[in-house]
């Protein structure tokens, strides 16, 4: 019996270690977020960004103070109107002598005096009617001699409104002085007039609220009296301070 020929045993399967250089390679090339891992923000980044959110935050308040400021100093703050009076003229007179009635010489006198209310604010002003009071200048113990009253009205914004109004005046009711000056003097009769208007201005249309303003003003008006005319000068006012 032939020996069987031995058979060649089966080559195994070399064993293979890893490569330490690509196991490294591998290791660098994988993406994090494939682990789970989500990589922190480095330190100091959150409080970077906190301090520009304050700083900005700080810098709006600045710079609102000062529009406040400046609006405070314009838009918003509220100044008195002024008022003048830039003419008079006489409507309408009567002087009438009779030697055997009580009050022998009687002067009535309608003047229409022109007034002139200007705004300095920059929000329109309405202002209600105004009352003046007549009296004959140099005289301390005699009372008004006349009233006058002028309609309300609407000023614009930094602009200015004119308004008439009607003054009746009884310069016989003052006694015999200026009677006298009338019969045997020059004939002037020197009045003194005090007006005063209110008026009220809405800031920001009333949004930041309303303001109640007066103005108050004497006037000094000659009027040159004769049986025949009436004439009176020009005005000269100024500010009423003890309004």
């Amino acid at each position: 019996m032939a020996d069987a020929k031995p058979s060649k045993p089966k080559s195994s399967t070399p064993f293979a270690f890893p490569d330490p250089s690509k196991t490294k390679a591998k290791a660098k090339s994988v993406d994090p977020r494939d682990d789970g891992h989500v990589p922190t923000p480095p330190p100091g980044r959150g409080r970077r960004w906190l301090r520009w959110a304050c700083c900005g935050l700080a810098a709006t308040g600045a710079v609102a103070a000062l529009v406040m400021l400046a609006l405070s100093l314009t838009v918003l703050k509220v100044r008195d109107p002024t008022l003048t009076m830039e003419s008079a003229t006489v409507r309408w007179f009567s002087v009438h002598f009779d030697a055997k009635a009580a009050r022998p010489l009687r002067i009535n006198v309608t003047l229409a005096g022109s007034l002139v209310v200007r705004n300095p604010n920059y929000e329109s002003m309405r202002f209600g009617a105004s009352d003046t009071e007549i009296f004959v200048d140099g005289v301390g113990d005699g009372g008004p001699v006349g009233v006058g009253r002028a309609p309300p009205g609407e000023v614009a914004a930094r602009g200015a409104s004119r308004v008439t109004v009607g003054l009746d005046v009884f310069v016989d009711r003052v006694g015999p002085a200026v009677v006298g000056e009338v019969l045997f003097g020059s004939g002037e009769v020197r009045l003194a007039t005090r007006t005063a208007v209110d008026g009220r201005v809405s800031v920001l249309g009333g949004l930041y609220g309303r303001r109640t303003v007066r103005v108050a003003m004497r006037c000094r008006v000659v009027l040159r009296v004769s049986p025949a005319v009436v004439v009176a000068g020009n005005p000269a006012c100024v500010a009423d301070f003890g309004r």
